[in-house]
């Protein structure tokens, strides 16, 4: 029976389901013909699964914001994760069940021959219900604010002590700035798409722009803050460096989802794509911070181009992009052709 680290490593590896696996289920539900057994693991992302009754699903079940249900005498023969979705058991899972967020629900026929792990997670459940292997409700450290914490507030992608929580926080900051992302692409989708041009088009200017912007923006908020008076202003200037960071951060993760598109040879709505695309980045530069010394480098290099690609074209409001790198890289005027001499007689 699998147990608890083999579902967060699996956890780590989703931003290569995206780009690897042909059991992505965003269009359709996948529903298997009554009385099949189904061979193999199934990821279901936004969408439902129905495990019908006298059906047997021979592999391991993940879900993500979606819906899944487990009928009267069907057989998850595996393990189930869920994150930030729903699920009704009616029939046996003979593996575990970790559920991250959302709501677990076991009905008076359930059957789960291994754990329920919880972890920030509802659970109704039958007193019909049996569960085996006992019930385990978990909460991650980012969400203790007991006050004889000493630690202090943990920012993204601090390192943690135990790499176990480091993973989960990972995992969990992840999802928020994928649904951040969502909302962002559906309110201002033309602005994403420019800033994420302006990465693409010219990433030398815009590296150099976010690498000057993150050495003197702090220096320009302390100076004006030194004065009592100016201290409302200097706040102002922090939330705009902060959400100048968060808005770069989202157009890379959209250029990413992009070409995830491209490789499946598709088109998501912007918003798609940039949910898509800020949870793979998110999980890429914060499971990167898990090597020792360089793990930072990824997420300092994916900030400063988001920051200066921010910049350059004011929060993708306008083609002032184009202003800029014409301004840096001049491009190279036509030589006026000579005169050709006359010859004096």
């Amino acid at each position: 029976m699998k147990n608890l680290k083999y579902w967060i490593v699996l956890i780590a590896a989703i931003f290569l389901t995206f780009a690897f696996s042909p059991k992505l289920a965003f269009a359709q539900t996948p529903t298997p013909p009554s009385g099949e057994v189904i061979t193999g693991d199934q990821i279901i992302i936004g969408n439902t699964f129905r495990l019908e009754s006298g059906e047997t699903l021979d592999g391991s079940l993940l879900v993500i914001g979606g819906t899944a249900s487990i009928s009267n005498d069907s057989i998850l023969d595996g393990d189930l994760v869920l994150i930030g979705g729903t699920i009704t058991i009616k029939g046996e899972v003979t593996g575990d069940i970790v559920a991250i967020g959302g709501a677990v629900t076991l009905e008076d026929t359930a059957v789960v021959e291994g754990g329920v792990t919880l972890l920030g997670a509802s659970l109704n459940r039958s007193p019909l219900a049996k569960i085996v292997g006992g019930i385990s409700e978990q909460t991650p450290e980012i969400f203790n604010f007991d006050s004889q914490n000493t630690e202090g507030w943990k920012l993204p992608f601090i390192t943690a002590q135990k790499p176990v929580t480091r993973l989960l926080n990972t995992t969990f900051q992840a999802l928020a700035m994928a649904v951040l992302a969502v909302i962002i692409g559906l309110l201002l989708p033309a602005q994403v798409k420019r800033v994420a041009d302006t990465v693409i088009r010219e990433p030398l200017v815009t590296g150099g722009v976010g690498l000057l912007t993150v050495i003197v923006a702090p220096i320009v908020i302390v100076l004006v803050g030194i004065t009592i008076l100016l201290i409302p202003v200097s706040i102002l200037i922090l939330l705009a460096y902060m959400l100048a960071i968060l808005f770069g951060f989202i157009a890379v993760g959209f250029e990413i989802g992009q070409r995830i598109a491209s490789l499946f040879k598709t088109t998501f709505h912007p918003s798609i794509s940039a949910g898509i695309g800020v949870l793979s980045l998110s999980l890429i530069t914060g499971y990167a911070t898990l090597i020792p010394c360089i793990g930072w480098v990824v997420g300092a290099i994916v900030t400063i181009l988001g920051l200066g690609a921010v910049i350059i074209s004011r929060f993708g409001s306008s083609k002032y992009a184009d202003r800029i790198v014409q301004a840096v890289i001049p491009p190279s005027s036509p030589q006026t052709p000579t005169p050709p001499e006359s010859s004096g007689s």
